[in-house]
């Protein structure tokens, strides 16, 4: 290797940033990766990132030298579905049946990445709300609440699947204030996602809060989406994944990113509603999805 090349590579390998000399220099000698990483909160983007971090090195003797180039735009609306057509991205994570990607050509990594932690979903209403929401024990009484849901997600489908009324409408951005609004009486968030969206969005979630002593429960595995041009990173990362599931990396990373969420969710103390998901792909239809054995009811 030339020196200016040595150069490039580990000045890019530090930077998030590449001059089109440096990013040739690289792609001529080591795998340059473009993970899209947008539209989702940061504790999910920091958690995804390390387990695709840990599958490229778990590879590196097999596959070679990596450099890993993060995007985080957000794409509004169905424009994630072009993450690969048109912006040109080598992968990102979504969730398994993401009705955005049904007609799009992807190669599907299906090896859930978080132990369907992200299934498991906080109720978030208005604080003026609480009342009302107190008295709910059940998903038929629940039903009688409007949800909100923003435009295109997985979790609409699946909740008008099992008979809830779904207002689908705006991204993320609009979610709480058409919470705040009115426009439903309900959303809601993974408990891995909680604490991070309320301390990242603090002026957006005034007066809004969380309901104690309920959650919501689907199916809901993320899973890698590889760009069907890349058929050598998508076999790289499917032996990655299993790799760090044997040697039970997965699962350190898994402790390290949710330390303490379910304990402090309260699990044993909540009544967990549970529902189905009819878009669980048959590769994972068996899917495991509980991430703790903790003993809970199924209240309907």
């Amino acid at each position: 290797m030339h020196d200016d090349e040595n150069i490039c590579i580990n000045v890019c390998w530090v930077q998030d940033f590449c001059s089109d000399h440096c990013f040739q220099a690289m792609r001529d000698r080591i795998q340059v990766i473009d993970f899209w990483s947008g539209n989702r909160s940061s504790v999910r983007r920091d958690y995804e990132r390390d387990v695709l971090t840990a599958a490229l090195h778990a590879t590196r003797q097999e596959y070679g030298a990596w450099k890993l180039v993060e995007r985080m735009d957000d794409y509004p609306g169905n424009m994630e579905s072009s993450a690969f057509r048109k912006y040109g991205h080598d992968l990102f994570v979504t969730t398994a049946g993401n009705r955005k990607m049904s007609k799009e050509d992807k190669t599907v990594i299906y090896h859930p990445i978080l132990n369907n932690l992200l299934g498991y979903r906080v109720i978030i209403i208005r604080e003026e709300d609480q009342d009302h929401f107190a008295q709910i024990d059940s998903s038929d009484a629940l039903k009688r609440f409007k949800v909100g849901i923003p435009e295109l997600w997985t979790d609409a489908d699946l909740l008008r699947h099992n008979g809830f009324t779904v207002i689908e409408k705006g991204g993320f951005d609009e979610l709480f204030a058409n919470l705040r609004n009115g426009e439903f009486a309900f959303t809601t968030l993974g408990i891995n996602e909680v604490d991070g969206v309320f301390a990242e969005r603090e002026d957006e979630l005034a007066n809004v809060t969380t309901v104690g002593h309920l959650l919501i429960h689907y199916p809901l595995p993320l899973l890698f989406y590889v760009n069907p041009d890349e058929p050598e990173l998508a076999a790289r990362i499917a032996r990655g994944m299993r790799i760090i599931s044997a040697d039970r990396t997965m699962d350190r990373l898994f402790a390290d990113h949710n330390k303490g969420v379910m304990e402090k969710i309260g699990l044993s103390r909540r009544k967990i509603i549970r529902l189905e998901n009819p878009m669980l792909p048959k590769e994972i239809a068996d899917l495991q999805t509980d991430p703790v054995t903790a003993d809970e009811t199924s209240h309907r």
